[in-house]
């Protein structure tokens, strides 16, 4: 696989018909245009990461807008910019509690006149999660349902926090034992 290439499925596929996406769990568009219309981070985009991160993952998609519900490509036309800033503020813990993102994850896209960023959330791992806004992970964690971030309510980013510092004997790996060493009696029931 070329390591240039995002591992979302949306992506994979050389013909891309933007008018047939919609905004889901996994899929966000940001318009990014910034006020002097040539791109900017908007400052949602990290709610949005924050909740990818702690859901499922998913694909943000800078300088897209939706009119009626359907996806408009308006583009970035510093996409340059937009996209140092992002990797500026991903490595910047007063931002974001974490970087996930690589270069690989952020791929460019011509759309017509217009070029646009695709930008490759993965699923945060059981130890880095809660992926939170800022230095406070109870108020600033979100999950992603359907097409919308939510904040978590305080329980849930316990239970993230609880998970993130507990390991399970069944994710320590144990050198020196093989086959002969399972009870398969044990094992069938």
């Amino acid at each position: 696989m070329d390591p240039t290439t995002p591992m979302n499925p949306i992506l994979k596929d050389d013909f891309f018909d933007l008018q047939n996406l919609n905004e889901r769990v996994d899929l966000e568009f940001k318009t990014a245009q910034g006020r002097d219309g040539t791109g900017q981070l908007p400052k949602s985009f990290w709610e949005s990461y924050s909740a990818m991160a702690n859901t499922d993952g998913g694909l943000v998609v800078l300088g897209v807008k939706e009119v009626d519900k359907t996806p408009v490509a308006v583009g970035l036309p510093d996409c340059d910019k937009v996209i140092q800033t992002l990797f500026d503020q991903a490595n910047n813990p007063q931002i974001i509690s974490v970087n996930l993102l690589s270069d690989r994850d952020i791929t460019r896209r011509q759309i017509g006149d217009v070029v646009v960023v695709f930008v490759n959330i993965p699923r945060a791992d059981r130890k880095a999660r809660p992926v939170h806004v800022g230095d406070n992970p109870l108020t600033g964690t979100f999950r992603r349902n359907n097409e919308g971030d939510y904040r978590c309510a305080r329980e849930v980013v316990e239970h993230m926090l609880g998970e993130r510092i507990r390991d399970t004997q069944d994710s320590t790996l144990l050198e020196g034992f093989g086959l002969s060493d399972i009870d398969l009696e044990s094992l069938r029931i």
